[in-house]
């Protein structure tokens, strides 16, 4: 089974291409601001986590769907990209409230949440560094459902890293932060940080090259890198925890997962909707004689019961006409199968053209015989719905014979048989076949070209 998400198409790019320039625009923006005094309640930065954790949280329930049904182990690394995102940046949401998140103050480092920030996105990079190197060592091979267990076992990587990392950082991060102080000076958050975008950098550079983003997944892994980039470098230039640049990095960080959840949504939306037109298509096939283009004795086999039943509950009459073409194997010795062939479309044409009302249909029963059925018609109309049949077959099929061969009085011709049921009485689609099929063995046996009611019915014919 292939993945929902496939190969990129050019409108892929142009809409990358447009929100990787609204991203730039928006990072520009917030440097106009930069010397203001503006700052953000804590509590605002709370929400947005929550929602970027939550977006995270989708982004890899969906990723994690794709793994499921297909297989293909890049997939579920991603998911684990944004998973283990999610679980840090709700980490933060929960103990970020009246503390700083991540700033280059290294005074600022003492908290929990800026290690948090940090790990969150090394293990983004991280996991999707891992899935770029599996997409590219299992790309050609075939793709099969997962299943639950190597799913959830998955999954489970991305939050037993975390809750390892999440015990580290609550337990040591005051003493990491003086650590680092001491070896690397006060700019130490400064050098982790800008370290940290040129390594996402470089991981952009290194999904771009090898992928050459020919598959949606990793156009769309690069957009997100983009973002990420713009992240960090709104974190390092912000002047306080709460301050606008810090206000925007939390966009950003809302911006990364929903571009990636809105973008395999509305990628699952257009491959169901694909998906639900060729299901439409393969069940008209079914339904539907290849060579003659009219429907088929599946379809009659299905409809048929149902228009009985609701003739049956409307109390209304209901006629069946069973058509052969005569002579049809000298025909086809004649001629050839490719004009005998021709003679069943035109034959199939016609009776189309002759169906009086929308309700009636046709179908090719097989070979050279057909049916019509006729819901709301009584015998006298069938009658006559036959006999314009007979009339129109005769013109406009000898019409294909050779002029000598017409001459000579050769003509191609119907026989019907027809039944009718009438309200009042047991209605059986399979007897009324069978009435049908002795009225055109009946219809033979006087000659062809006869169209002939039922015994069952008040017998009537016409030459």
């Amino acid at each position: 089974m292939e993945s929902t998400i496939s190969r990129t198409e050019p409108r892929n790019r142009v809409a990358g291409f447009v929100v990787v320039v609204f991203i730039f625009a928006l990072t520009a923006s917030s440097y106009i601001v930069k010397d203001s005094q503006a700052s953000a309640d804590p509590l605002l930065l709370v929400f947005l986590l929550s929602i970027a954790g939550i977006l995270n949280l989708l982004a890899a329930i969906l990723f994690g769907t794709q793994y499921f049904y297909n297989g293909k182990r890049y997939l579920a690394l991603l998911g684990n990209a944004f998973l283990s995102r999610c679980l840090f940046e709700l980490t933060q949401a929960i103990l970020g409230s009246g503390m700083p998140i991540a700033s280059v103050s290294a005074p600022m480092w003492q908290s929990q949440g800026a290690w948090f920030w940090l790990a969150g996105e090394i293990g983004f990079a991280l996991f999707v560094a891992l899935g770029t190197r599996s997409y590219l060592r299992t790309r050609r091979e075939t793709s099969h459902p997962a299943g639950y267990p190597a799913t959830a076992q998955y999954g489970l990587v991305a939050v037993a890293s975390w809750a390892a990392l999440t015990l580290l950082i609550t337990r040591e991060h005051a003493a990491l932060a003086t650590a680092m102080t001491t070896r690397l000076g006060s700019q130490w958050p400064l050098l982790i940080g800008t370290a940290l975008a040129m390594s996402d950098a470089a991981l952009l550079v290194y999904v771009c090259r090898k992928t050459r983003l020919d598959h949606k997944v990793f156009l769309l892994v690069s957009v997100i890198l983009i973002i990420i980039i713009c992240e960090i470098t709104l974190v390092l230039s912000a002047r306080s925890p709460y301050s606008i640049q810090w206000c925007f990095a939390c966009l950003m960080m809302i911006a990364a997962p929903a571009t990636a959840a809105i973008s395999v949504i509305l990628e699952i939306t257009r491959q169901y909707q694909s998906l639900a037109l060729t299901n439409t298509d393969l069940a008209e096939q079914v339904f539907v004689d290849p060579l003659t283009k009219i429907h088929n004795r599946r379809y009659f086999d299905v409809w048929a019961q149902q228009i009985a039943g609701k003739v049956a509950g409307l109390k209304t009459p209901l006629s069946l006409l069973l058509i052969d073409i005569d002579f049809f194997k000298q025909v086809n010795d004649r001629h050839g199968h490719p004009f005998g062939d021709a003679v069943l479309q035109r034959v199939a044409a016609t009776i189309l053209q002759c169906i009086p009302q929308p309700s009636h249909f046709a179908v090719r029963l097989g070979g050279e015989e057909f049916a019509v059925v006729l819901p709301n018609t009584d015998e006298t109309t069938a009658l006559m719905v036959s006999n314009r049949l007979r009339e129109s077959v005769r013109q406009t099929a000898t019409e294909m014979l050779p002029a000598h061969t017409v001459a000579t009085g050769d003509a191609i011709t119907i026989s019907v048989g027809i039944a009718t049921w009438l309200p009042g009485t047991a209605l059986n689609v399979d007897r009324m076949l069978s009435n049908a099929d002795r009225a055109l063995y009946e219809a033979k046996h006087k000659g062809r070209n006869q169209s002939v009611l039922s015994r069952y019915q008040e017998a009537a014919s016409t030459v």
